[in-house]
């Protein structure tokens, strides 16, 4: 079998592609259980049971390259109003919950 470089920078190319696709994965469903978490404990409701990738950035954090991940979601305190929220990790530890001001 021959393998040519370019054959070897194609699968180098693909696979890491697929892990970053996995990790994202992998951290937006720790977004989406952590949310949920938040919103019972404050007793509202997570609408649509999802978060939505917002913002996506590579930032150096402590003489490390860390990815920036913002992921938006929407929430109701009474089932009518929809309220706006956003998470951020930074790598796979959660650095921020914010929720707009709403009525309890």
């Amino acid at each position: 079998m021959n393998l040519q470089l370019s054959d070897i920078v194609i699968v180098l190319i693909l696979s890491v592609g697929i892990y970053a696709w996995w990790r994202n994965t992998s951290i937006r469903e720790q977004a989406l259980t952590s949310t949920k978490k938040h919103c019972e404990s404050l007793n509202l409701q997570l609408l649509d049971d999802s978060v939505a990738g917002a913002e996506w950035r590579p930032i150096w954090s402590q003489g490390q390259i860390k990815v920036r991940r913002s992921y938006k979601f929407e929430f109701s305190s009474s089932g009518i109003a929809r309220y706006q929220g956003k998470v951020t990790y930074l790598g796979n530890r959660q650095v921020e919950i914010w929720l707009s001001p709403h009525d309890f």
